[in-house]
């Protein structure tokens, strides 16, 4: 989609899983972060930022970009994928494993102080989150990997800020995607989506998933994305071969929408904040290339022109306000992190991997292969710090 496409619908913020906020079988416990010896302060020279992050040595670690301090969190720690961050904006939920449990925690991203709201025996426990729309309350699904890759044994619970958890009662969910405007719970088994009362775990609705994968619900709940997989004859090779389309619906899965079919290979979907603006990577069978493209609604638009591409556009990512959209440029061997504006592709120096989101509309946190950094969009290197072993989360704090 041009740039000036995007731009023009002056979408509102909202914080989302994948762009930066600034974006249960064990009862829950509420002691706090670990008080650990300070750094001495530098000289006060740096922006006001924050990082949290695991270190190779696995520490868990608060690092202020101001003056250069860090606070040990947790030692021996290792970063799991889930973390969130709430409505307000206040804090930020995420989950990471120590030599012999799995934890949820809470950080309070003003004060910068951390709980601990549940903790599980054993590394392998897989965590999901989703915040209530409009309050700081969290659901928390829980669940041990089977051996051949199901939803074992496990929960769903409700966090509050205070410390305070309870069991919603759910005798078979294991995992939950998403909080809907109506006040229920998306929430799935290995073979069914749920919406689920979040007082006793009633279900409301229900559906087959089987052939769904990498459910995503738009920020609004109103939509969801996903990838369609079966199997489908085709009778010139005689043989049954694999389809995989991409496809929009409602959260109970009606008024389903295939966007793309398995030609176009979809992947990394992201729904844009507080919108139903759709960003994705595609294959595009002229050139080769993949490409990011936008969907509004009413037709998909790429980013960038197909016939004026010279490489792969992949892993979109969300501006908070939704005007601009951040995405890795594959060229050859070389990785680099781009943003589109003004009718040009601006390149922001290497990414490994994917950009890790936007700090503010200005600018973008960038993982490098030996550093992380925050670049403006025009280029300049704002504050850099050596690579962590996980970036868990980079926020703006107050300056004082």
């Amino acid at each position: 989609m041009h740039d000036s496409s995007v731009a023009s619908r002056g979408l509102v913020l909202l914080v989302l899983m994948g762009v930066l906020g600034v974006g249960a079988g064990c009862s829950s416990s509420q002691s706090p972060g670990p008080t650990t010896k300070t750094d001495e302060p530098a000289s006060r020279s740096g922006p006001a930022l924050s990082l949290l992050y695991t270190t190779p040595t696995d520490s868990l670690m608060l690092h202020n970009a101001r003056d250069e301090r860090r606070r040990l969190l947790v030692a021996g720690a290792t970063a799991k994928p889930p973390r969130a961050v709430s409505p307000s904006g206040r804090y930020l939920a995420f989950s990471y494993a120590t030599a012999d449990s799995s934890h949820l925690a809470l950080l309070d991203l003003t004060t910068q102080q951390m709980q601990r709201v549940h903790a599980v025996g054993g590394r392998a426990v897989t965590y999901s989150l989703a915040w209530h729309p409009d309050q700081d309350r969290l659901a928390v699904g829980h669940y041990r990997p089977t051996d051949n890759g199901g939803r074992g044994p496990g929960g769903v619970r409700i966090a509050s800020p205070d410390g305070t958890t309870r069991d919603v009662g759910c005798s078979s969910v294991r995992e939950v995607l998403h909080w809907l405007p109506d006040g229920s719970l998306s929430a799935r088994t290995d073979d069914t989506l749920y919406a689920v009362d979040p007082a006793d775990c009633a279900t409301q609705t229900s559906l087959d998933i089987r052939r769904m994968h990498f459910i995503r619900h738009a920020s609004t709940g109103q939509q969801m994305a996903y990838i369609h997989r079966e199997l489908e004859y085709d009778r010139d090779r005689g043989e049954y071969v694999p389809d995989s389309s991409f496809v929009l619906s409602d959260p109970g899965g009606g008024d389903a929408e295939t966007l793309f079919g398995d030609e176009r290979r979809a992947r990394h979907h992201r729904w844009a904040p507080a919108a139903h603006d759709v960003a994705l990577d595609v294959r595009v069978e002229a050139s080769g290339h993949r490409q990011v493209v936008v969907y509004d609604g009413s037709r998909p638009t790429f980013l960038v022109a197909p016939d004026q591409t010279t490489g792969d556009q992949v892993h979109p990512r969300w501006s908070p306000s939704g005007n601009r959209l951040a995405f890795t440029l594959r060229t050859g061997s070389t990785q680099q992190a781009a943003v589109r504006m003004q009718g040009q592709t601006r390149r922001l120096g290497k990414v490994d991997g994917a950009v890790w989101g936007w700090l503010d509309d200005r600018s973008v946190v960038v993982p490098g292969p030996d550093s992380v950094r925050v670049q403006s969009l025009d280029g300049t290197t704002r504050y850099t710090h050596p690579a962590p072993e996980t970036l868990l989360h980079a926020w703006r704090r107050s300056a004082s």
